[in-house]
């Protein structure tokens, strides 16, 4: 009885992703399963957090030296296309300087990925501007030193 179970998960599985990957594309069906940067950067000098039209949060984290980011994260609790976009926003913003990094926006993030479903264009526009915010966040604490 297992085994029967077990493949009618597994043949759910594969077709879940099979159609997943149909409808958003395999670049964002390989960010979603396996993105980049995910997580919070403890040693962030930057760092922001935004919330989005359909609830979803985006956070993104830098640690910027010398005006030119070193590192940097995100974390999202939304759906597999804020991870695919917070993914590439944190990869984008990687060894840019901090006038490089503030010019990343959706159009960007749509050239690595492909595009996206009309319902989830948001996800990018949320990760470019989350990025955008941690970028001015350090900024402006810089500024008040």
């Amino acid at each position: 009885m297992a085994s029967k179970l077990d493949e009618f998960v597994n043949q759910c599985q594969r077709q879940i992703f099979a159609e997943t990957k149909e409808v958003y594309g395999s670049g964002v069906f390989k960010r979603w399963l396996q993105p980049r940067f995910f997580g919070k950067l403890p040693n962030a000098t930057g760092a922001a957090r935004v919330t989005g039209p359909c609830g979803e949060s985006m956070e993104i984290y830098l640690r910027i030296e010398m005006r030119s980011i070193k590192e940097s994260s995100f974390y999202t609790d939304g759906c597999g296309a804020s991870i695919a976009c917070g993914s590439v926003a944190a990869e984008l913003a990687l060894n840019k300087t901090l006038d490089e990094a503030v010019t990343i926006g959706a159009d960007a993030i749509f050239a690595v990925l492909g595009e996206l479903p009309e319902e989830h264009e948001h996800c990018a526009v949320l990760a470019a501007e989350t990025l955008q915010a941690a970028i001015h966040n350090h900024m402006q604490s810089q500024a008040e030193h």
